[in-house]
């Protein structure tokens, strides 16, 4: 093959004719005939060529050349300030090393692939790829690869555009589509607590004020001077017992909504707190959780074990309300009759700590299971106090911390609570 950098334009021109039939390289009679014409061609030449020269200086996108054999052969200004490498850094070096691991050691099987088979997994295809700049650090960017097949050989032309800013707008873009998501769905669940279980305790309060408006209306009729005559003894259950039953319900009602309208704002809250992520030691926050239900713990007669934890990410606060919730459902829903044991394990696994807060309580029915995390839920309403939130509030924290939970239950044997949390290193 030859090698065309090496050679002159006069050269070029004349190995053209060569190939052309126009002249071959000892026909020194026809080279003197087209010396003029040799001239004109010249010229055009070193005109094209200083348009291409200025359409590449000046092009906004990185373009770089090389050959069959992966070797840069030029770099315009744009890839210069793309890679941070001078031209001259880099020509004559395989272009792999504007790649980071693991492109960089597939390149060349690709190029010899494609020259192989023809099958073009870049050439002719636009797509997203990572580059590597001189200092090292690696940044998203388009690729566009196109083949100029040259007498005897062939090029191959990149134009790159470094996507960062593209990147962070999308991120920013996905951020704010999550944020609304959530909005969306405290919504829902705002609009289906204020048209389901606020209408229940008014339901009770409007029946009920009908009830003592009644009663009252009787109280005054005994007053009235047409019944002055009546015993005193009749108006009697009127006031010890109608009067008193209806305010009775009212006051209830009225607390109910009180804790429901409590309840949401206490939600709602959680999508405006402002979370503080970092490494958490998971055995410590145990620990510590452990020592503030020391009473709870040993009025239950239950055992608590917990396992070496692998630490995660996440907000303190947040995760600390998260297991003490966990642990406080484990002992109130104990079996009767049966020592209470409870567990905490956990494990790493594909980059989330995941841990299990087991028991062998009451357990859940399957059907009842998928109902566990909906606001203000209760499955037993009479076993204890509650207002049908924490596992509600558990959920919404874990998940706007990268991290779910999900639960595990047979009726009469117990349940396992799943944790996941992003996973970090012991340091």
């Amino acid at each position: 093959m030859h090698d065309y950098r090496a050679m002159t334009r006069t050269q070029l021109l004349q190995h053209l004719r060569v190939l052309e039939g126009q002249t071959t390289p000892s026909s020194t009679k026809a080279t003197k005939r087209s010396h003029a014409g040799e001239k004109t061609n010249t010229a055009a030449l070193h005109d094209s060529e200083e348009r291409l020269r200025a359409i590449l200086d000046t092009a906004v996108e990185g373009i770089i050349t090389i050959d069959d054999r992966g070797l840069i052969e030029s770099m315009n200004p744009a890839a210069e300030k793309t890679f941070g490498y001078a031209a001259h850094e880099v020509i004559g070096k395989n272009v792999s090393l504007l790649m980071p691991a693991p492109y960089r050691e597939e390149h060349d099987g690709y190029l010899a692939n494609y020259q192989r088979t023809g099958t073009a997994k870049i050439i002719g295809i636009g797509r997203e790829v990572t580059g590597q700049r001189k200092d090292g650090s690696v940044f998203p960017m388009d690729l566009a690869v196109s083949e100029v097949r040259l007498a005897d050989r062939r090029l191959f032309t990149g134009f790159v555009r470094d996507i960062t800013e593209r990147k962070k707008s999308e991120e920013r873009l996905a951020s704010l589509a999550k944020t609304l998501e959530e909005k969306n769905k405290e919504l829902e669940i705002i609009v289906y607590v204020a048209s389901h279980d606020l209408r229940s305790p008014l339901v009770n309060i409007q029946g009920f004020s009908r009830e003592l408006a009644h009663a009252c209306a009787q109280v005054r009729a005994h007053f009235d001077a047409e019944s002055a005559g009546r015993p005193k003894e009749s108006i009697a259950p009127l006031v010890e017992q109608d009067i008193p039953e209806a305010l009775q319900y009212i006051q209830a009602g009225v607390a109910k909504i009180d804790t429901l309208l409590s309840g949401l704002l206490r939600y709602s809250r959680l999508g405006r707190a402002a979370l503080r992520p970092e490494p958490l030691n998971m055995n410590r926050m145990l620990a510590g959780i452990l020592q503030v239900m020391e009473f709870q713990v040993h009025g239950s007669g239950a055992t608590v074990h917990v396992d070496k934890l692998p630490p995660c990410i996440g907000d303190a606060t947040q995760v600390n309300q998260v297991f003490s919730n966990l642990l406080d459902n484990a002992i109130k829903y104990l079996a009767p009759g049966r020592l209470g044991q409870i567990s905490i394990t956990g494990r790493q696994e594909g980059g989330a700590s995941i841990y299990a807060v087991r028991d062998n309580g009451l357990g859940i029915a399957a059907e009842h299971q998928p109902r566990v995390f909906e606001i203000f839920h209760r499955l037993n309403p009479a076993q204890g106090e509650g207002e049908g939130l924490g596992l509600t509030i558990a959920q919404r924290i874990l998940e706007r911390q990268s991290g779910k939970i999900w639960l595990e239950s047979q009726p009469g044997q117990g349940s396992v609570f799943y944790v996941s949390l992003p996973a970090t290193k012991v340091k």
